[in-house]
């Protein structure tokens, strides 16, 4: 296994000036890989596209909304009994309606998975990926992919052959150094 620091680009043009300094570092061009990432969950791993069959944080939500469908169908025809006399019958049928639909989404919203926060995956972009023999090695890459403007940093422990990282897995959370990336996603880039 080797130690590889990669960093993540808006652009080929930043990420080829980012490149360009490590070689300049003294970093050679088989130490150094640069490919393109897909925005997260779109790497078309499924026949369909995409990372994944479901999304893990709706687990629960069907159940849910079984059970909210329940209680809002009885709250609803209680309520409808109460306007019956004004609406007449069909206020009962209303109303147990509209509250089945009310329950089904509250119950469903409440037992999904939004419990714990989404780990934070690769943006889309190009990156750049080194290969570092040294500790010495991992912080110059580190250094000079911040200075450069990486969107986010992470290190991993990888194969490299005849200048590529070979085994990088688009949808395997990193191992995060720094990020500048606003927002959390779900997904990670992929080769193209």
């Amino acid at each position: 296994m080797t130690r590889i620091v990669a960093g993540v680009f808006d652009d080929g043009q930043s990420a080829a000036a980012a490149a360009h300094a490590l070689r300049e570092a003294g970093f050679e061009a088989a130490d150094l890989d640069q490919f393109a990432l897909n925005p997260p969950g779109r790497h078309n791993r499924l026949p369909l596209g995409g990372d994944e069959d479901a999304d893990a944080k709706a687990e629960g939500g069907d159940k849910g909304a079984i059970t909210g469908a329940a209680i809002g169908t009885a709250v609803g025809a209680v309520a409808g009994l109460a306007a019956m006399p004004l609406v007449g019958p069909i206020a009962v049928a209303g109303g147990a309606a509209a509250g089945a639909y009310a329950g089904s989404l509250a119950g469903a919203v409440e037992k999904m998975g939004d419990d714990e926060p989404a780990p934070e995956l690769r943006p889309a972009g190009v990156m750049v990926a080194v290969n570092t023999d040294s500790d010495e090695d991992q912080d110059t890459a580190i250094s000079l992919l911040r200075n450069r403007g990486a969107q986010m940093i992470e290190r991993a422990d990888g194969s490299w052959h005849n200048g590529k990282w070979v085994d990088f897995d688009p949808v395997r959370p990193p191992d995060i150094i720094e990020s500048n990336v606003a927002t959390t996603r779900h997904g990670n880039g992929a080769r193209p």
